[in-house]
């Protein structure tokens, strides 16, 4: 669902902000914090086993290697940022941004090793008990929703404001920059993983301002936020290492205060 409405909202604010007529904007230095609701997309995890796991009187051994995989939904989160920048007489504007968001798990689906769908096997597969009719099955016991995903960015952004003679001022912008993905997965009381990784991320951000004076002004945005790569976390149930994905729209609401012009 968010893979979809992603580019149609960033392109209907695009195209609405270039409609506008001109004018020329205040330049100086500022500050800003913004505060709103993090919208992850479900990740699609992936990796392999990095040894062993023997074989068992019910189960065969997981050569290193294997692979697995399984999906992951995510429940909507909180995302914070602070910014510091200068914004330039042409309408540019270069910014500093620490990035901050948090969101909890849903649940995980789907887990396969080797190719295999495990979700109706005994859960004693992966703890390497005994297995047991009592026991729950794979599927049940990872479908539980506990963990959560923890992000922190620094990014250097570029925006351009669009001119329009008044106090409304939309806007459009990019930044580059490097994001660390911090997973907990507990799913049934679990401990699957606890584990993070950095990595190069971007993002691509529309919005508008509304000047409250010659200092302050108020905003709204869209962000979508990625990174280029999966973030490759060690796993703590079996000795296998896996890449989880770290992609999110982010609408956010704040403030941002000027000392220049």
């Amino acid at each position: 669902m968010y893979k979809a409405f992603k580019p149609l909202a960033l392109t209907g604010i695009v195209f609405g902000a270039l409609a506008a007529p001109g004018a020329a904007l205040a330049d100086g230095p500022y500050v800003g914090v913004s505060g709103g609701i993090s919208l992850p997309s479900d990740s699609q995890n992936s990796g392999e086993f990095d040894a062993d796991v023997a074989a068992t009187a019910d189960f065969d051994a997981i050569p290193a290697e294997t692979p697995l995989e399984w999906n992951t939904d995510f429940d909507n989160g909180l995302a914070l940022s602070g910014q510091v920048g200068y914004a330039f007489e042409n309408g540019f504007r270069v910014e500093l941004e620490g990035a901050f968001s948090e969101y909890d798990v849903s649940g995980h689906s789907g887990l396969t090793v080797g190719g295999a769908d495990l979700d109706g096997t005994d859960v004693a597969v992966l703890t390497r008990g005994a297995a047991d009719a009592a026991n729950p099955t794979v599927g049940t016991v990872i479908a539980d929703g506990q963990g959560k995903v923890t992000n922190f960015g620094l990014f250097g952004n570029v925006f351009y404001d669009i001119k329009t003679g008044g106090a409304f001022k939309p806007y459009i912008g990019a930044g580059l920059g490097y994001q660390w993905v911090d997973a907990e997965f507990t799913p049934s009381g679990v401990d699957v993983a606890d584990d993070d990784d950095g990595g190069v991320a971007y993002q691509l951000m529309a919005g508008a301002a509304f000047e409250l004076s010659d200092r302050a002004e108020v905003f709204g945005q869209y962000t979508y936020r990625a990174n280029t790569e999966d973030a490759d976390v060690d796993l703590n149930l079996v000795p296998a290492t896996l890449g989880i994905e770290s992609e999110q729209s982010i609408v956010s609401a704040g403030v941002r205060f000027k000392f220049g012009g």
